[in-house]
């Protein structure tokens, strides 16, 4: 039976917590200036995952909650968060099990794709409280920047059976958005890296949908390939991977 893409991240929790990379402080700034948040409710960060978004979301001062399906995220974000501004709950964006007008923002970090589009619109209208924008972040990989990216790209459809339905799920994304959004959505782009050694690499490969676990055939001849493009492609510090984010908002 195939699993649905989603799956793929059970038992990734550590993989995603220690190899995702973090937002663009510009983008979360961002964010904060253009959140009313007189009413003293919470933001929601919806599909948090280990708490990546939430915790840089905490350091603006904002009270949130990060919201996540998964049991072992959920475990790993609240081990790796100290801010008391930060709390987390077990829920999906169709469900929230939070009440009526009960938040002030919702955010989604690298997780609105996942989503219905239907029922989390209600669910997201039933708790927001205020005229807040919604807000969609992604940190979106740079395919063809250079040699390095390009070689990536190839390397991840080589290898990776399920690749393909990561790319199928963006090609949908732009008419789920439209229809997610009542009136004009905007749109701004902020400039992320990461700087990676060999084994930095190899876990941030791995921490994807659509990479199997340590153990299989498929995980020891990606792990080679990229050992392999590694070696080609190193500089001084390793290597860059070049992403933009992309931070989509509109009213609901």
């Amino acid at each position: 039976m195939t699993h649905s893409l989603a799956d793929g991240y059970l038992n990734k929790s550590k993989a995603y917590d220690s190899a995702r990379p973090c937002y663009p402080s510009q983008a979360i700034e961002f964010i904060h200036r253009q959140l009313d948040l007189s009413c003293d409710l919470p933001v929601l960060d919806v599909g948090a995952g280990t708490g990546i978004l939430t915790r840089q979301l905490a350091s603006t001062g904002m009270p949130i909650i990060g919201v996540e399906p998964d049991e072992q995220m959920l475990a790993m974000a609240r081990a790796n968060t100290a801010a008391t501004n930060a709390k987390f709950r077990c829920g999906t964006a169709e469900n929230l099990g939070l009440a009526q007008d009960s938040v002030s923002a919702l955010v989604c970090g690298q997780s609105f794709h996942w989503f219905d589009p239907g029922k989390t619109l209600s669910e997201f209208r039933r708790v927001l409280a205020t005229n807040n924008p919604v807000f969609l972040v992604w940190n979106i990989r740079s395919p063809d920047c250079d040699e390095f990216h390009r070689a990536y790209e190839r390397l991840l459809r080589d290898q990776f059976e399920r690749y393909e339905e990561t790319l199928q799920i963006d090609r949908c994304l732009e008419d789920r958005i439209q229809k997610f959004f009542v009136g004009p959505i905007e749109e701004r782009t902020f400039l992320n890296s990461q700087q990676l050694d060999a084994s930095g690499l190899l876990e941030r490969t791995m921490s994807c949908s659509y990479a199997m676990l340590p153990g299989t055939a498929e995980y020891r001849s990606a792990s080679h390939a990229l050992s392999v493009l590694y070696q080609q492609h190193r500089q001084k510090n390793g290597v860059s991977l070049s992403y933009q984010t992309r931070v989509v908002y509109g009213r609901i």
